[in-house]
């Protein structure tokens, strides 16, 4: 087996695989912008992730800290 066709072999296999996973081959700009919006949606989705365990941590502190100031004024 010749290097071509170790090279037509898999050119063949990838599109044959993306065909089937639902890519249009005869459009490959517009899968890449679809793979551009959803990597998009995952940091934006990983930002109101790393947002809300933020927001948890610093109103457990405030919690924290307002609870030890009630005990020390004696109230």
């Amino acid at each position: 087996m010749t290097e071509a066709d170790i090279k037509r072999i898999v050119a063949e296999s990838v599109k044959q695989t993306l065909t089937e996973i639902g890519v249009n081959l005869d459009e490959p700009f517009e899968f890449q912008k679809d793979m551009a919006y959803l990597r998009g949606w995952r940091t934006s989705s990983d930002t109101i992730k790393r947002q809300s365990v933020l927001t948890a941590v610093g109103l457990l502190t405030a919690g924290f800290l307002g609870a030890v100031l009630y005990i020390i004024r004696g109230h």
